[in-house]
């Protein structure tokens, strides 16, 4: 019978002991063996622990290597970064496939992997914190990596646009021309997938049926998308091997992105994901990491809620004892400038501020009540 495999990043056993994902056994008054045999248990041989670099040959068979994550979990992506590194020396050609950037903006990753714009202005043109919004220092060591080892980085999700009009009329809705942008078939056949939608829908949304269907066809144009997008570049490209990096979400069971790729490309592909949940077994993936809790550096914030204006970018919340509110910052000011660069968009000031650290000092110009301008010093938190 197949088997998930197991590796662990690091060979403490703390690793597994943590991970809340791993069902228990309940103990309780009143429990009987009867009671117990009723129940699916499974278990894990600790003696089978590999460490990553095991199974490396393995996984450099494939054409193709999905490598799940949990987008706010920085283990995850320094994991992905892992097994990037490892597979590197073994295909003479890679690239790495993101779910995080969408297909439109695809030039702006050939540009910064060919050294022609900073990484600054990739997130710029990418429109990277309005698009994706996750800190990019989750994903900063997988770029960096990238630009200098010159691996092709390819865009693969679907414009938010689309998915955005999906979500309000549904694929049927959309007009010609934005129907053009999605793959010509989308495979609503697996009941298995819908299914799981569904129940993550419940969880989080209302129960109206119609709204279901909506989000439903808004996560087969995410999958659809991103295989369709990855079978293509395989096969303008023969020579090259692919490593996608996309939420555990779109792995799992193989259901969304593998199976989509796997009808395109009409081979098996490797899925690792980086997150067991509630019970364990061999159709969710191929193998399954542990890894020590990984933390980014704490960020220096100011302590504001921020909106996009047509007068610029608009505070519209001074959080209570934080660095803007102890510098006199008000509700309604509009942010003009950080250590006097203009700042026109929130973006600009995400960018700006991603690597300031806590007890850093700025100055920020603000327009107070359209007329005023003034100069506010703040001490990040």
């Amino acid at each position: 019978m197949k088997t998930i495999n197991i590796l662990l990043m690091s060979l403490s056993i703390i690793g597994i002991s943590a991970c809340s994902s791993i069902p228990q056994a309940n103990k309780g008054v009143g429990d009987t063996p009867k009671a117990d045999l009723s129940r699916s248990i499974t278990s894990l041989d600790l003696k089978k622990i590999e460490p990553i670099e095991q199974i490396i040959p393995q996984l450099a068979r494939y054409k193709a290597v999905l490598i799940g994550e949990t987008h706010t979990a920085y283990g995850d992506h320094l994991n992905q970064l892992a097994i990037i590194k490892q597979l590197h020396p073994h295909w003479n050609k890679m690239a790495i496939g993101l779910e995080f950037i969408q297909q439109p903006y695809q030039q702006a990753l050939d540009d910064y992997i060919a050294g022609k714009i900073s990484q600054e202005k990739m997130l710029r043109e990418t429109q990277w914190y309005d698009r994706w919004r996750y800190d990019f220092r989750l994903y900063r060591p997988i770029f960096n990596y990238a630009r200098a080892q010159k691996i092709p980085l390819i865009a693969l999700n679907a414009p938010k646009e689309i998915t955005k009009r999906i979500s309000k009329v549904g694929i049927k809705g959309l007009t010609v021309a934005e129907r053009r942008q999605l793959p010509q078939h989308i495979d609503n056949a697996n009941k298995a997938y819908r299914d799981r939608l569904e129940a993550v829908y419940r969880h989080h949304a209302s129960t109206r049926s119609k709204k279901f269907e909506r989000f439903l066809e808004t996560q087969l144009a995410w999958d659809e998308s991103m295989a369709d997008k990855s079978a293509q570049f395989l096969q303008k490209n023969p020579k090259y091997h692919l490593v996608i990096l996309a939420g555990g979400g779109h792995l799992i069971n193989r259901e969304g992105i593998p199976s989509r790729l796997e009808r395109r490309i009409k081979t098996k592909t490797a899925v690792v994901l980086n997150n067991a949940t509630d019970t364990l077994s061999a159709s969710q993936g191929d193998y399954l990491l542990f890894s020590p809790k990984a933390t980014l550096p704490k960020a220096g914030k100011m302590g504001v809620m921020m909106e996009d204006t047509a007068k610029g970018v608009r505070i519209n919340t001074v959080v209570k004892n934080s660095a803007s509110a102890k510098a006199g910052l008000r509700k309604d000011d509009i942010i003009l400038s950080i250590d006097s660069k203009m700042m026109n968009v929130i973006q600009d000031i995400k960018i700006n501020m991603m690597n300031r650290k806590p007890k850093t000092k700025v100055v920020l110009t603000v327009l107070r009540a359209s007329k005023h301008k003034l100069s506010k010093k703040l001490t990040l938190q």
